[in-house]
């Protein structure tokens, strides 16, 4: 017993079986995760390696090198990267997709504890971190007010941080912007000079006065007591009384000891306010949504408390309000696409309950989909609502095709509608079944394929449309022909006048192409030929990630050297002053910078798309236009491609001055490439230090070594961090260093006394040469190299392959240095493997679609002809980007993706009607003929409703996720090939089938003729 005739003889229990499939669903959608980026973990590892107050190039050698040759022993590693700054380093380890992070992670661990002993014992703890898409804050909120934030952190921490904290669902919540206050020991240079105080004796007595430790237990009349002696420090006094020296030296003597706030090193404006952050995490597996409107509730709540007056609190980035932005245009886009093919479908049916039988099918398939998606694990993101809709235009095929066989079944037993509903079901099922495998199969090797950084997130979209398209296989086999067998067939069913008239009409069209299969056949050549021009004279332009305005604009101010904090805040403050005045004319509904030391940019927000006059490159070249000049930079906007990195060439050698001078040759260089308009070393402000060059035999005179002389000097400058400092709130840092004058004062570290092993003190300045010098504030390095990356600032239409050709043409005239080279950036990188990603997946798709079919129909070349149809449809691709002036994009490629399984539907339906009419013994051409004439209506009407259902998105400005790449070219890409192909396939398909089943009568001919059997017509000598 087949499906339908259970169906039809249990109406009841079926009907019920879907009924408890929709309420599982309608719970499903308000239990599924919703996020907005799926579980992923990414397939790297960071190393971070903190060591305060040194240099570039000592973290550099000292530890990021050694680190990199333990960590580069690992295996299956693709790229490494690292950092090295004043404050320490970091080593990023990227693995190959499918790699195990918690092995990698264990074997990181061991590498490093491998080397732990020849690293500088002040390095600090190492820590090992691993990527997680949801490990980004859901809500980033900047607090500004009149008042000024920066000693307010108790204030903050108390009624902002800790009460966001409680919020069900929040995991962990990060302030910064305010600093909570430290105790800190300044030493007096010219104290520690008269007294001739050692600073490693006067560290280490105060490591060894300040102490919580456990003395085990001891048992007192039957109790069990812990002995814990506590000799940590309580008051500020008993810190500066404690005796650093065997003479009795106080450490007052020689030092202040200060309860105060740390110094600021960097600093946040909001609307001209000085800002404070706040990251807020959520739980795995809480729903992202409902937790950002909890705490933004609680804000709500927070803003009315007498203490927070005057503190304005701002959402600067929402993760909910992306899912919720990208929710509100996908059921926008798919309400009206939705609506639209309801309306094609009517015209073609002029049956108004059975028009709404065959829509049926779209929410009882989508509800299947989310109870299916919650008992499987997956969440409701931004990538599986992207499939939910593209299957929307998909999820009617089946029932269209179904009831339009039932209602010709019809015809042929107008008694008795059971009987003709099985019969018109069993008649398209293998049809149906094959056109929903080959739509589904398309996204196989993104489910079971090699992993990599596109199907991972394709595999997500992937099981949406899978699953909805297997429930509208199982509708359409069972509630679909239960309903339409209680319709009863109507003469309406046959279509409006234009469709009578053109079902008329091409069955004597079919003939002609019968007749004349040559004519056809080179008709048909043209018409795949036709795409040659668009890339003969490159009318189709080609970007896999090209450049993405949105609205936010990012105003980096490249400074050029490391100033004082006050003076790059002034420069901050020059250029927010300019924005302001022009606020109304560049469309600006909020500006946020950040600023260091080295460092500062600008977040300009522009207002609502629906409210704005000007696109936002056209505000771009406005700001530019009269941008006011500043001292410490040159500030330019920032490129958005979608996600990706920024074009650029990555410079690499040895020494880091020299490379410098290359990079900015190689910029030079780059930006008189057509389609580049600027140019610019990627490098952080550069900064200057003090290099202490030890005089090895006057150190080895006074019975020291260079390492001792180099101790010396960096507990003075560095300082050292001792155990807390404990009070009723908590623990505080507690820290020794020198007086911030002395530490900026090169003639008080001449003088700094260094103890001798005899007892005696020696001036640093007596065993050491001092000397200024400048010092880049990172170095970089790339797969063990240092270098330096060229970002490309590139022109509208310009495209990512023509700017790769123009490099190599140029790069290959430019002589570098021995020893220095240059290659290609990630993003170069990120387009190739995309690009060759996508066509690999395409190439399997289509054998997987080539052997599903053959399987189907038991033949080797009818699948052959059906096939032809993804090659017109690849051709109304190109002709629809080229006519519409759009960017071939990586959106693109997946439109072609899913395309490639709708349009051998039409085939499949065709060609299998043909069979089954040639196996009742019909002549093969009058079963071409009725065959291609039955299966006209619902080809037209299942690629009717897929285009129409495409055009809102076509037409939108919807994009992933809100601000990622737009959906447009995906829905072009769907449009115009799924058009093409219809029109072409409907006109050459049936001669094409013709000429497949010659060319297989003529190969069996000749088989036989080969094993010496005699063929009518062909003779053997």
């Amino acid at each position: 017993m087949s499906l339908t005739e259970f169906s039809l003889k249990r109406p009841v229990t079926v009907a019920m079986v879907f009924v408890c499939l929709g309420v599982i669903g309608a719970m499903s959608s308000r239990l599924l995760p919703l996020e907005y980026l799926p579980d992923i973990e990414f397939p790297g590892i960071w190393v971070e390696l903190p060591y305060r107050n040194s240099t570039p190039q000592e973290v550099e050698r000292r530890i990021v090198r050694p680190v990199e040759e333990a960590l580069s022993t690992l295996t299956d590693v693709e790229r490494m990267y690292s950092e090295s700054r004043d404050n320490g380093g970091g080593v990023f380890v990227q693995f190959g997709w499918g790699a195990d992070l918690r092995v990698k992670g264990v074997e990181a661990r061991d590498k490093l504890d491998a080397i732990r002993d020849t690293l500088p014992e002040e390095l600090q703890r190492i820590q090992v971190f691993k990527f997680n898409a949801n490990d980004q804050p859901v809500l980033v909120l900047r607090v500004s007010a009149d008042r000024d934030l920066a000693d307010a952190y108790d204030m903050l921490d108390r009624n902002l941080k800790r009460r966001v904290e409680r919020i069900d669902g929040v995991s962990r919540v990060e302030l910064y912007g305010v600093w909570a206050k430290e105790v800190r020991i300044e030493l007096n240079a010219d104290l520690v000079a008269a007294h001739n105080a050692d600073l490693r004796q006067v560290a280490e007595q105060l490591r060894r006065a300040n102490f919580e430790l456990s003395a085990g237990e001891l048992l007192d009349r039957g109790s069990k007591l812990t002995v814990k002696p506590d000799a940590r420090f309580k008051t500020l006094e008993q810190i500066e009384d404690i005796v650093v020296s065997p003479n009795g030296l106080r450490l007052a003597d020689i030092a202040q000891v200060l309860y105060t706030d740390p110094v600021p090193l960097r600093g946040r404006h909001l609307d001209g306010k000085y800002a404070v952050g706040l990251n807020v995490f959520k739980e795995n597996g809480a729903n992202l949504v409902a937790v950002a409107d909890r705490v933004l509730e609680e804000i709500d709540v927070i803003s009315g408390l007498p203490e927070m007056q005057g503190v304005t609190l701002y959402a600067m980035d929402n993760q909910a309000q992306g899912v919720k932005d990208s929710l509100s245009d996908l059921l926008q886009s798919g309400l009206i696409g939705a609506l639209l093919s309801l309306i094609v479908l009517f015209l073609f049916l002029r049956d108004w309950p059975m028009t709404l039988i065959v829509a049926l099918s779209v929410p009882c398939s989508i509800l299947i989909t989310l109870g299916a998606m919650y008992f499987l694990g997956y969440s409701l993101n931004i990538l599986s609502m992207m499939g939910l809709m593209l299957s929307i235009g998909m999820l009617v095929d089946n029932s269209v095709v179904v009831s339009e066989s039932i209602f010709t079944e019809r015809q042929n037993f107008p008694g008795d509608a059971q009987r003709a509903t099985v019969a018109g079901v069993d008649g398209v099922a293998l049809a149906v079944t094959a056109g929903t495998l080959t739509s589904a199969i398309v996204f196989l090797p993104n489910i079971f394929g090699e992993q990599n950084n596109i199907s991972v997130f394709m595999s997500h979209v992937a099981v949406a449309i899978c699953i909805s398209l297997a429930a509208s296989l199982a509708i359409a086999r069972t509630l679909i022909p239960q309903l339409t067998s209680r319709i009863p067939a109507k003469q309406a069913h046959a279509g409006g006048r234009a469709m009578q008239w053109l079902q008329r009409q091409y069955p004597r069209f079919v003939g002609l192409t019968l007749r004349h299969p040559g004519k056809t056949g080179l008709i048909t050549l043209l018409a795949i030929s036709s795409a040659v021009p668009v890339f003969m004279f490159g009318l189709l332009k080609a970007d896999m990630f090209p450049r993405n305005d949105s609205e936010r604009l990012f105003l980096p101010y490249h400074v050029n050297e490391v100033y004082a904090l006050d003076t790059v805040e002034d420069a901050v403050d020059k250029i927010e002053a300019y924005l302001f005045e022009n606020k109304e004319q560049f469309e600006i509904d909020s500006v946020y910078s950040f600023y260091d030391l080295g460092r500062a940019e600008s977040t300009i927000i522009l207002k609502d798309q629906e409210t704005r006059t000007l696109s936002p490159e056209q505000i771009k070249d406005a700001i530019m236009e009269n941008l006011p000049k500043i001292a410490i930079g040159n500030p330019t906007f920032q490129e958005n491609r979608g996600g990706a990195e920024q074009l650029s060439l990555f410079v690499t050698g040895e020494s880091t001055e020299r490379l410098d001078d290359v990079a900015k040759e190689v910029a030079r260089v780059v930006e008189n490439i057509d389609g580049v308009r600027d140019g610019r070393v990627e490098t952080d402000a550069a900064s200057w230090e003090v290099r202490v060059q030890v005089d090895r035999d006057r150190a080895r005179t006074l019975g020291l070594t260079s390492q001792q002389v180099a101790e010396s000097v960096a507990t003075a400058i560095r300082g050292v961090e001792l155990r807390p400092y404990r009070t009723q709130m908590g623990e505080i840092d507690l820290l020794l260093q020198f007086r911030r004058d002395d530490r900026l004062n090169l003639d008080q570290l001449r003088l700094l006394p260094v103890a001798l092993p005899d007892g005696g003190r020696a001036a640093l300045g007596t065993m050491a040469t001092l000397t200024i010098g400048d010092v880049p504030a990172t170095i970089r390095r790339q797969d063990r190299r240092t270098g330096l990356r060229v970002n490309m600032f590139t022109e509208d239409d310009a495209t990512t392959d023509d700017i790769r050709e123009s490099i190599k043409q140029v790069m290959e005239t430019v002589q570098l240095p021995p020893g220095y080279s240059w290659k290609f950036g990630n993003a170069f990188d990120e387009n190739d493997e995309s690009m060759a990603s996508m066509m690999v997946n395409l190439l399997l798709a289509l054998a997987l679609i080539y052997i599903v079919m053959a399987a189907m129909f038991e033949s080797a070349l009818a699948p052959m002809a059906i096939i032809t149809g993804i090659a017109f449809s690849f051709v109304g691709v190109f002709w629809t980007f080229a006519i519409t002036g759009t960017t071939f994009q990586f959106m693109a490629m997946i439109g072609m993706l899913i395309l490639m399984g709708i349009v051998v539907n039409n085939g499949i339906v065709m060609l299998d009607h043909v069979r089954n009419l040639r196996v009742s013994g019909l002549a093969r051409n009058d079963a071409i003929v009725q065959g291609a004439r039955d299966r006209l209506r619902p080809i037209l009407m299942t690629v009717a409703t897929t285009v129409f259902g495409m055009i809102p998105l076509s037409m939108g400005d919807a994009a992933l996720g809100g601000d990622g790449p737009p959906y447009a070219p995906m829905a072009k890409a769907i449009i115009g090939g799924l058009t093409f192909s219809t029109i072409v396939s409907l006109m050459a398909l049936p001669a094409i089938y013709a000429l497949m089943d010659d060319f297989g009568g003529w190969l069996t001919r000749m088989s036989r003729a080969a094993r010496g059997q005699r063929v009518a017509g062909f003779h053997t000598g």
